[in-house]
């Protein structure tokens, strides 16, 4: 059998291990990742020695993180950073610098090379942002107060990565060479930045601009993957991590018209991407090389996440009034993340990083990973044991009455297509003094929602996590006016999962599929049919002057 079909049969074997561990470990409500993390350790050599060629792993670990770190980037969004406040992202930075700080004075305390303990440093004060998120997202944290801070502290710590990035590269080269070493990584970085702005701001607008490809939902997926892919080789070739031109390339394309709707296209390939990541950990691990160094393994794993913990806690305090949350979210971010394997890698290849402290490494983060889902899913109900062990309980309850401000959002309307019937509703919902955000798919009719002072939002609304980003779990009501049936009866149902006490308002172009509107839950559907023949009639009976009767309810509304 031929090299490439001997790969071919490698991803088969981890796609399907993964797909068989994620759902027994659902099913135990431990949580997919914990079987994707399975997974790679059953059927890698240090089990049951199924993919066992270095080079096939190192491939798929390289391949997985790159891709998942691009679809990280995707997400990552510099508004949503400043919404978060100054705070928060000072908070997450001062985390970082004390997590390597910390790591550093104790490698030098143990004689370690500072270099060794500051790559190091770096991986360890990176947390997972592909979990945590997943988790608070599963569990309806993320609009909690420790599920928002946690938010800020990674969105700080993902953009940490260039620079630490570029600093693992300089202090990895051989010590006669530091200062060109670092002056071309800082340099080809530049290039690919520079390169990708041009690219995204110039190339993509023009492109996705065409009413042909605007149309086409293909176009603006194509163009993602390929701006990914495009901008890892471009990363290899300058001699900058795959992985980091990977990160750039989606960090870029976050800013655009399209950002929305990519992501949420992107959405099932994120999917294979994280699996792909996290079943690479688990190949990359040495199950013989943990049972012969297991006591080491487990007490560095605790010593981090309580060490991190408590780091992290310490350097948000100041920053957030509440205890408990202030301890909920150290307690959710307590592991090791994605980035880390992109500086750990750096560092191996420069020879700094030993393969014994790779593989301490990889152990580590395989454990820390497994306990996320418990961490993260009940931070706060632990965090809340943990505060009523150490802090007396007066002080608790002030520090927690204190902290509980009103922090609530203000209403919105959400107007679900912005065609004649859309922008009628939305100008008078918007000239009554509603506040109105308008999904639609296309970027000139968003620009024309916005001129008229509304929030617009380039996106299907059919898709869950376009409603998301539009704020549905807050809105005041739905507005749906779509004339295509099928998609306004998918953007009901989406409405009533993410949000069932949310009121939907729904149109109907045909009397014939008003009642299918009704039963995927709209409270109030408008029969267009309907409509339109009551106002036909109350004009032909002004024209004739005939006396008109009182109007009953039309069977084509319904109030639920």
């Amino acid at each position: 059998m031929s090299e490439l079909w001997l790969f071919v049969l490698d991803i088969v074997i981890v796609l399907g291990a993964a797909v068989v561990l994620g759902i027994v470990c659902e099913r135990l409500h431990l949580g997919s990742v914990v079987g994707y993390l399975l997974a790679g350790v059953i059927v890698g050599p240090g089990v049951a020695n199924l993919v066992v060629r270095g080079e096939v792993i190192d491939i798929i670990a390289e391949v997985g993180v790159s891709l998942l770190l691009f679809t990280i980037g995707l997400e990552f969004s510099w508004r949503q950073l400043v919404r978060f406040g100054g705070r928060a992202v000072i908070g997450g930075a001062i985390a970082i610098c004390a997590v390597i700080l910390v790591s550093v004075l104790i490698g030098l305390g143990i004689g370690a090379d500072w270099r060794v303990a500051f790559i190091v440093g770096a991986a360890a004060s990176l947390s997972s942002t592909a979990v945590v998120l997943r988790i608070l997202r599963d569990r309806n944290d993320l609009d909690s107060v420790h599920g928002r801070f946690a938010v800020a502290v990674l969105l700080t710590q993902d953009i940490a990565i260039v620079p630490l990035m570029l600093v693992a590269t300089f202090v990895s080269s051989p010590s006669g060479d530091l200062a060109t070493s670092l002056g071309a990584a800082l340099l080809n970085t530049v290039l690919l930045v520079v390169g990708m702005t041009l690219f995204v701001s110039l190339v993509i607008p023009r492109l996705l601009n065409e009413k042909v490809i605007a149309r086409n939902r293909e176009i603006p997926i194509l163009i993602a993957f390929t701006t990914a892919v495009g901008a890892t080789w471009a990363a290899h070739s300058l001699g900058v991590s795959p992985a980091l031109g990977a990160f750039i390339a989606g960090i870029m394309l976050a800013e655009g018209r399209f950002a929305d709707q990519m992501r949420s296209d992107v959405l099932p390939l994120r999917t294979l991407f994280l699996t792909v990541f996290f079943v690479a950990i688990g190949l990359l691990t040495d199950v013989a090389w943990i049972a012969d160094n297991w006591q080491l393994v487990f007490g560095v794993a605790i010593a981090f996440v309580i060490g991190k913990g408590v780091i992290t806690y310490l350097s948000i305090r100041p920053f957030q009034p509440s205890i408990v949350e202030c301890l909920a979210t150290a307690l959710a971010i307590a592991q090791v993340g994605e980035f880390s394997f992109v500086l750990l890698a750096a560092g191996r290849g420069g020879g700094i990083v030993s393969d014994d402290l790779f593989r301490l490494a990889t152990s580590v983060t395989l454990l820390t990973l497994f306990a996320t889902p418990l961490l993260a899913g009940n931070a706060r109900r632990i965090a809340l044991r943990i505060a009523k062990i150490f802090v007396p309980k007066r002080k608790l309850a002030k520090a927690e009455r204190s902290s509980h401000a009103s922090t609530g959002r203000e209403g919105h309307v959400i107007v679900v297509g912005y065609g004649a019937a859309g922008t009628a509703a939305a100008i008078l919902l918007h000239d009554s003094g509603a506040k109105v955000t308008v999904v639609e798919i296309s970027p000139q009719l968003v620009e024309d929602a916005e001129e008229c002072g509304m929030d617009g939002l380039v996106g299907d609304g059919s898709q869950r996590t376009i409603l998301e980003r539009a704020g549905i779990e807050a809105a005041r009501a739905v507005v749906i006016a779509i004339p295509d049936n099928m998609v306004t009866r998918g953007v009901v149902s989406q409405c009533k999962n993410l949000a069932p006490e949310v009121p939907v308002f729904a149109r109907s172009r045909y009397h014939l599929f008003a009642g299918e509107l009704r039963v995927a839950g709209a409270d109030v559907v408008v029969d267009e049919e309907q409509s339109v023949g009551e106002l036909l009639g109350k004009h032909a009976v002004a024209f004739l002057g005939e006396p008109t009767a009182e109007p009953a309810t039309p069977e084509g509304h319904s109030d639920r």
